[in-house]
């Protein structure tokens, strides 16, 4: 027997009896580790940074702001795509991925990007703002941004990742934190006037934001017992720091403080710093729990 093969069964069956046993799966809820344990953690970061990246690219598009759009092409690319590369791992075998844009949603997602990095390329070069090209690459950005949640979003034996509303929160997820970075930019960069001028908009997403936290939970809990499970798991003693803190605090409590201070458009560039690093550390807490605690359904229904 192999060195490998026999560290794997001490891990799976120790001598103590507390391993998994091979039956559990089949009758009790089980949390995928796949997409968030170890080298699963690659992908969380992957789906993030590319998702607010191709969100500030989206909402540079309304500023014809190319800094915006430089920035915005850089993370999408180099952040999510240099981690997505440490996700799939050996590039030798990876790549057969890409030739399967018909059956895997991660396929498509690698084609999406492929296509948004050649015309955003163009587009910044050129300084391209016309309507037909802004709304091409509009889409795109869209297409980007819901790519994470769309790849488990068809995995229908997770009711904690199937839920109608994973979608548009991921669309809102991703608009709101891009809007966030360009208000930044703007506030930093000599132009107070647009930055207040977001201002509204900023409270806009920030409450379609809570609002598809909400529904979340609401449409998880009341799908199922599983949808239940997850619900249960995020609030239990292995992420209840993470939900209360990072997901209570950071992504809901500080930005909703920092948006009532700049209510009516009074904006303040260190406020707006505080809030964008409140939503940023917030959002990455709310992908971590609803990957971390996705429950598979049991193939067996107990009696």
């Amino acid at each position: 027997m192999s060195k490998e093969i026999h560290e794997l069964e001490q891990i799976m069956f120790p001598p103590d009896g507390s391993g998994v046993k091979p039956y559990e799966w089949m009758i009790n809820p089980t949390r995928q580790r796949q997409w968030i344990d170890k080298q699963g953690l690659f992908l969380w970061l992957a789906f993030f940074f590319s998702e607010i990246g191709a969100g500030l690219y989206f909402v540079s598009l309304f500023y014809a702001y190319k800094p915006g759009l430089i920035l915005g092409w850089l993370v999408t690319l180099i952040l999510g795509g240099l981690i997505h590369v440490l996700y799939l791992g050996n590039p030798f075998r990876a790549w057969r991925m890409i030739m399967k844009p018909n059956t895997s949603e991660l396929s498509r997602g690698i084609w999406i990007i492929g296509v948004f990095a050649a015309l955003g390329f163009l587009q910044m070069v050129t300084g391209g703002f016309n309507i037909i090209f802004n709304v091409i690459m509009g889409i795109l950005c869209l297409l980007i941004i819901s790519h994470g949640f769309a790849t488990m979003n068809v995995i229908r034996a997770l009711p904690a990742w199937s839920s109608n509303i994973v979608l548009p929160f991921s669309i809102i997820s991703g608009v709101w934190v891009g809007q966030q970075i360009l208000q930044f930019m703007f506030a930093v960069g000599g132009s107070p006037a647009l930055a207040s001028g977001m201002e509204v908009w900023a409270q806009i997403f920030f409450f379609a934001y809570f609002l598809c936290l909400v529904l979340y939970v609401w449409g998880t809990w009341h799908a199922n017992e599983i949808g239940q499970a997850s619900i249960r798991m995020m609030v239990g003693d292995e992420l209840k720091k993470i939900t209360f803190i990072g997901v209570g605090v950071l992504a809901v409590l500080l930005p909703l403080i920092f948006t009532l201070m700049m209510w009516g458009g009074d904006t303040h560039g260190f406020l707006i710093f505080l809030r964008l690093a409140a939503i940023f550390a917030g959002d990455l807490a709310v992908r971590y729990i609803i990957m971390k605690s996705a429950v598979y359904k049991p193939l067996l229904e107990r009696n």
